[in-house]
């Protein structure tokens, strides 16, 4: 089934989510610019949400030390640094994001502020989102860099997986 999408990311999910039929109690929210998913990550948030996890997201350990920083007052103007992150501490997610369908239904119906992905939407309602691992080739395709990453990782399958 195909569904018109919104004007926001947002207000997609939740057309989705309203299109779902009933019979379907685990939902998994994926961002299309991630066309390289390996299955085995898409099956491991699965899994997690059928184990009881009301949110499940696949993330990677960053490889680059992360800074906070004030932004800059005017493009391109430096940025002083505040903090270092504990690295340790941080996962770069990716997606696609798995959620136990009625707590997804209920982020939807309550949090409206200070979205920036759905696993934050249950975050606020003060559920638990887990993590599982994610994989380097689930990277977003949207620079022409990543176009020629992308064409690497496929021409890799290809030879090893025969597709």
């Amino acid at each position: 089934m195909v569904v018109p999408g919104g004007a926001s990311r947002q207000e997609s999910v939740r057309l989705g989510l309203d299109a779902l039929p009933p019979e379907y109690d685990v939902v998994l929210v994926h961002d299309a610019a991630r066309p390289l998913v390996p299955v085995d990550t898409v099956d491991a948030v699965i899994e997690a949400v059928r184990d009881g996890a009301p949110a499940v997201v696949p993330a990677l350990p960053p490889s680059d030390t992360v800074k906070e920083v004030t932004p800059a007052a005017a493009p391109g103007a430096p940025e002083p640094v505040v903090a270092t992150p504990d690295r340790s501490r941080l996962r770069a997610v990716q997606t696609p994001q798995g959620f136990d369908r009625q707590v997804l239904a209920r982020a939807h119906a309550e949090v409206t502020e200070n979205v920036t992905d759905d696993a934050s939407m249950v975050e606020q309602l003060g559920l638990t989102v887990v993590v599982v691992p994610g994989h380097e080739e689930a990277f977003k395709v949207t620079r022409p860099l990543d176009l020629v990453l992308a064409e690497a990782v496929l021409a890799r399958r290809r030879l090893n997986d025969g597709f």
